[in-house]
Protein backbone atom coordinates (compact mmCIF):
# COMPACT_ATOMS: atom_id res chain seq x y z
CA UNK A 1 0.00 0.00 0.00
CA UNK A 2 2.47 2.13 1.30
CA UNK A 3 4.88 4.44 0.27
CA UNK A 4 8.43 4.92 0.47
CA UNK A 5 10.41 1.88 0.42
CA UNK A 6 12.76 2.89 -2.63
CA UNK A 7 14.22 5.87 -2.20
CA UNK A 8 15.73 6.13 -5.70
CA UNK A 9 12.07 5.45 -6.97
CA UNK A 10 10.50 8.58 -5.43
CA UNK A 11 13.66 10.96 -6.02
CA UNK A 12 13.14 10.10 -10.02
CA UNK A 13 9.36 10.46 -9.40
CA UNK A 14 10.03 13.93 -7.85
CA UNK A 15 11.63 15.23 -10.74
CA UNK A 16 9.50 14.13 -12.95
CA UNK A 17 6.39 15.70 -10.75
CA UNK A 18 8.60 19.03 -11.09
CA UNK A 19 8.29 19.27 -14.38
CA UNK A 20 4.28 18.39 -14.13
CA UNK A 21 3.98 21.12 -11.67
CA UNK A 22 5.78 23.81 -13.59
CA UNK A 23 3.14 23.39 -16.41
CA UNK A 24 -0.08 23.18 -14.72
CA UNK A 25 0.57 25.06 -12.11
CA UNK A 26 -2.09 25.50 -9.74
CA UNK A 27 -4.82 24.18 -11.85
CA UNK A 28 -3.73 20.54 -11.02
CA UNK A 29 -4.68 21.21 -7.43
CA UNK A 30 -7.84 19.34 -7.39
CA UNK A 31 -10.69 21.14 -5.43
CA UNK A 32 -10.76 19.45 -2.04
CA UNK A 33 -14.12 20.03 -0.99
CA UNK A 34 -16.36 19.54 -4.38
CA UNK A 35 -15.63 15.70 -4.65
CA UNK A 36 -15.94 12.80 -2.63
CA UNK A 37 -13.11 10.37 -2.43
CA UNK A 38 -13.09 6.91 -1.23
CA UNK A 39 -10.73 5.87 1.70
CA UNK A 40 -7.20 5.36 0.80
CA UNK A 41 -6.73 3.50 3.73
CA UNK A 42 -3.33 5.69 5.39
CA UNK A 43 -2.65 7.47 7.79
CA UNK A 44 -1.13 10.53 8.72
CA UNK A 45 -0.42 12.41 11.68
CA UNK A 46 -0.23 16.15 11.60
CA UNK A 47 1.60 18.09 14.88
CA UNK A 48 0.54 21.32 15.03
CA UNK A 49 4.30 22.38 16.55
CA UNK A 50 4.17 24.43 20.08
CA UNK A 51 0.93 25.46 21.91
CA UNK A 52 0.03 26.67 25.46
CA UNK A 53 2.37 28.19 26.64
CA UNK A 54 5.12 27.29 24.59
CA UNK A 55 4.23 29.68 21.81
CA UNK A 56 7.21 29.46 19.76
CA UNK A 57 8.69 32.60 17.48
CA UNK A 58 6.49 35.44 17.36
CA UNK A 59 6.53 37.63 14.24
CA UNK A 60 8.00 41.43 13.42
CA UNK A 61 4.87 42.05 13.79
CA UNK A 62 3.69 40.24 16.79
CA UNK A 63 2.34 36.80 15.30
CA UNK A 64 2.55 33.76 17.82
CA UNK A 65 3.60 30.54 16.06
CA UNK A 66 1.54 28.12 17.87
CA UNK A 67 -1.53 29.99 16.72
CA UNK A 68 -0.92 29.85 12.91
CA UNK A 69 0.74 26.26 13.62
CA UNK A 70 -2.81 24.73 14.72
CA UNK A 71 -4.56 26.85 11.96
CA UNK A 72 -2.48 25.68 9.00
CA UNK A 73 -2.54 21.97 10.51
CA UNK A 74 -6.09 21.87 10.90
CA UNK A 75 -6.77 22.75 7.27
CA UNK A 76 -4.16 20.10 5.87
CA UNK A 77 -6.07 17.69 7.78
CA UNK A 78 -9.21 19.02 6.61
CA UNK A 79 -8.11 18.71 2.80
CA UNK A 80 -6.43 15.44 3.48
CA UNK A 81 -9.70 14.10 5.48
CA UNK A 82 -11.73 15.01 2.48
CA UNK A 83 -9.34 13.32 -0.25
CA UNK A 84 -9.58 10.05 2.04
CA UNK A 85 -6.47 9.69 4.36
CA UNK A 86 -7.30 8.82 7.56
CA UNK A 87 -5.53 11.56 9.88
CA UNK A 88 -4.55 12.05 13.60
CA UNK A 89 -3.58 15.18 15.32
CA UNK A 90 -1.66 16.02 17.97
CA UNK A 91 -3.18 18.70 18.91
CA UNK A 92 -6.49 20.45 18.33
CA UNK A 93 -6.45 23.36 20.74
CA UNK A 94 -4.35 26.29 21.56
CA UNK A 95 -3.40 24.21 24.57
CA UNK A 96 -0.02 22.32 24.60
CA UNK A 97 -0.50 18.61 25.73
CA UNK A 98 1.36 19.73 29.03
CA UNK A 99 2.65 22.35 30.85
CA UNK A 100 5.87 20.70 30.89
CA UNK A 101 7.69 20.68 27.46
CA UNK A 102 9.70 17.66 28.01
CA UNK A 103 5.99 15.71 28.84
CA UNK A 104 4.10 17.26 26.04
CA UNK A 105 6.54 15.93 23.84
CA UNK A 106 6.45 12.59 25.13
CA UNK A 107 2.65 12.76 24.31
CA UNK A 108 3.05 13.85 21.00
CA UNK A 109 5.60 10.58 21.00
CA UNK A 110 2.61 8.32 22.32
CA UNK A 111 0.31 9.57 19.70
CA UNK A 112 2.29 9.40 16.77
CA UNK A 113 3.47 5.53 17.95
CA UNK A 114 -0.51 4.67 18.83
CA UNK A 115 -1.16 5.92 15.66
CA UNK A 116 0.49 3.39 13.24
CA UNK A 117 0.71 6.15 10.59
CA UNK A 118 2.08 5.45 7.10
CA UNK A 119 4.12 9.41 7.62
CA UNK A 120 4.34 12.54 10.06
CA UNK A 121 4.37 16.03 9.28
CA UNK A 122 4.63 18.59 11.81
CA UNK A 123 4.06 21.79 10.90
CA UNK A 124 6.04 25.17 12.01
CA UNK A 125 7.36 28.44 11.18
CA UNK A 126 10.60 29.58 10.76
CA UNK A 127 12.81 32.58 11.78
CA UNK A 128 16.13 34.53 11.55
CA UNK A 129 16.29 37.66 12.48
CA UNK A 130 19.64 38.36 11.65
CA UNK A 131 18.40 38.44 8.10
CA UNK A 132 15.19 39.85 7.68
CA UNK A 133 14.87 39.04 3.58
CA UNK A 134 15.02 35.30 4.14
CA UNK A 135 11.13 34.31 2.98
CA UNK A 136 9.63 30.68 1.80
CA UNK A 137 8.95 27.05 2.64
CA UNK A 138 11.55 24.69 3.61
CA UNK A 139 11.09 20.94 4.82
CA UNK A 140 13.39 19.02 7.14
CA UNK A 141 13.72 15.71 7.88
CA UNK A 142 15.86 13.38 10.71
CA UNK A 143 19.60 12.87 10.15
CA UNK A 144 19.22 8.67 9.99
CA UNK A 145 18.24 9.84 6.20
CA UNK A 146 14.39 8.07 6.94
CA UNK A 147 12.53 10.73 5.52
CA UNK A 148 14.88 12.01 3.06
CA UNK A 149 13.00 11.04 -0.24
CA UNK A 150 9.57 12.43 1.41
CA UNK A 151 11.51 15.69 2.06
CA UNK A 152 13.03 15.96 -1.14
CA UNK A 153 9.69 15.51 -3.28
CA UNK A 154 7.75 17.99 -0.62
CA UNK A 155 10.79 20.70 -1.20
CA UNK A 156 10.49 20.09 -5.16
CA UNK A 157 6.71 20.42 -5.19
CA UNK A 158 6.97 23.71 -2.78
CA UNK A 159 9.44 25.32 -4.39
CA UNK A 160 7.60 24.51 -8.32
CA UNK A 161 4.73 26.47 -6.11
CA UNK A 162 4.21 28.52 -3.35
CA UNK A 163 8.14 29.03 -2.99
CA UNK A 164 8.20 30.48 -6.78
CA UNK A 165 4.87 32.07 -6.94
CA UNK A 166 5.67 34.44 -3.68
CA UNK A 167 9.51 34.37 -3.30
CA UNK A 168 10.99 33.74 -6.67
CA UNK A 169 12.76 31.18 -4.73
CA UNK A 170 13.45 27.55 -6.17
CA UNK A 171 16.62 26.89 -4.80
CA UNK A 172 15.46 25.53 -1.11
CA UNK A 173 17.07 22.47 -0.26
CA UNK A 174 15.97 20.15 2.61
CA UNK A 175 17.88 19.67 5.65
CA UNK A 176 18.40 17.18 7.91
CA UNK A 177 19.15 17.29 11.98
CA UNK A 178 18.73 15.68 14.78
CA UNK A 179 14.57 16.07 15.39
CA UNK A 180 12.60 14.69 18.61
CA UNK A 181 9.56 14.97 16.31
CA UNK A 182 10.57 13.41 13.34
CA UNK A 183 11.96 10.06 15.69
CA UNK A 184 8.75 8.90 17.21
CA UNK A 185 8.50 6.24 14.66
CA UNK A 186 10.24 4.44 11.96
CA UNK A 187 8.34 5.62 9.03
CA UNK A 188 8.97 9.04 6.81
CA UNK A 189 8.38 11.94 9.09
CA UNK A 190 9.14 15.66 8.16
CA UNK A 191 8.79 19.07 10.01
CA UNK A 192 7.64 21.79 7.34
CA UNK A 193 8.64 25.56 8.62
CA UNK A 194 5.83 26.93 6.32
CA UNK A 195 7.57 30.74 6.08
CA UNK A 196 9.32 32.92 8.02
CA UNK A 197 8.23 35.04 10.68
CA UNK A 198 10.97 37.47 11.06
CA UNK A 199 10.22 37.92 7.37
CA UNK A 200 6.84 40.99 6.95
CA UNK A 201 6.09 39.32 3.74
CA UNK A 202 5.73 35.98 4.84
CA UNK A 203 3.85 37.42 8.16
CA UNK A 204 1.30 38.65 6.60
CA UNK A 205 1.12 35.62 3.67
CA UNK A 206 0.62 33.47 6.69
CA UNK A 207 -1.97 35.67 8.17
CA UNK A 208 -4.26 35.17 5.12
CA UNK A 209 -6.29 32.10 4.45
CA UNK A 210 -5.77 32.42 1.01
CA UNK A 211 -2.10 31.73 1.39
CA UNK A 212 -2.85 28.73 3.62
CA UNK A 213 -5.10 26.96 1.96
CA UNK A 214 -3.29 27.21 -1.10
CA UNK A 215 0.11 26.05 0.76
CA UNK A 216 -2.12 22.90 2.33
CA UNK A 217 -3.41 21.76 -1.00
CA UNK A 218 0.35 21.59 -2.31
CA UNK A 219 1.10 20.12 1.31
CA UNK A 220 -1.90 17.35 0.55
CA UNK A 221 -1.48 16.76 -3.46
CA UNK A 222 2.25 15.69 -2.06
CA UNK A 223 0.92 13.18 0.40
CA UNK A 224 -1.65 12.37 -1.96
CA UNK A 225 1.09 11.27 -4.24
CA UNK A 226 3.22 9.51 -1.76
CA UNK A 227 0.90 7.42 0.15
CA UNK A 228 -1.10 6.13 -2.51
Amino acid sequence: MIFIGKKTLLCSLAALLVTAFAFFGAATVVDDVAHSYPPLGAVVVIDAGHGGMDGGVVGVNGTRESELNLEIALLLGEILTARGVAVVYTRTSDDALSDIKREDMNMRAEIIRDSRPDCVISIHLNSYPRDASRRGVQVFYDDTGRGGAFAALMQERLNATVNYRYSKRTDLAPQSGDFFITKCASVPSIIIECGFLSNEQDEKLLKTQAFRKELCKEIAETVIFAVS
